[in-house]
């Protein structure tokens, strides 16, 4: 019987005696994966945040360029015809050529109003940049959390001691 292995008590740290590493694994996983289903949850609300504020400020803009838009095709043609009907008349050129060079005037001034506001329309764009930063950063958190449980041993229960006469 001295050459047996003895059975000890529980550990008395713990109420139910040690954890066992499948119990400590499945605790593990179950708090990282409520972890998980909480930071998922805050993304969704972050990209709804986002997108409300986004759309509103770039409502405004969008409004703005349409209306815009909108008078300045209403007019366009009309001021091109007097602009052409003017060099015509105070200058030797013919009808079609002062035409061509009213084309080119209203095109000149359509890309020099056109090209900075869609400059600023894309500069302004930023709708879901917090919500991108957020998620990698969680992205990051949850594969860091992921190496660190795959590398660390699960927690080991208490070994029944060898007795004197084995080793």
């Amino acid at each position: 019987m001295v050459d047996q292995a003895q059975i000890t008590a529980a550990d008395e740290t713990q109420p139910h005696g040690p954890e066992l590493p499948p119990r400590a694994v499945a605790r593990s996983a179950a708090e990282f994966l409520h972890d998980m289903a909480t930071l998922a949850e805050l993304q969704g609300k972050l990209v709804l945040i986002d997108f409300r504020e986004g759309t509103a400020r770039l409502l405004v803009e969008m409004m703005m360029i349409a209306i815009g838009a909108a008078i300045g095709l209403g007019c366009v043609p009309i001021a091109l015809a007097m602009l052409a009907l003017i060099i015509a008349a105070n200058t030797t050129l013919s009808l079609p050529v002062s035409f061509a060079i009213a084309l080119v005037t209203g095109l000149v001034i359509a890309c020099i109003l056109a090209i900075p506001a869609c400059i600023a329309v894309q500069s302004n764009i930023h709708i879901f940049d917090r919500s991108l930063a957020e998620w990698r950063r969680n992205r990051q958190w949850a594969k860091d959390t992921l190496r660190k449980l795959a590398k660390s041993p699960p927690p080991r229960s208490n070994p029944l001691p060898l007795s004197a006469g084995r080793f």
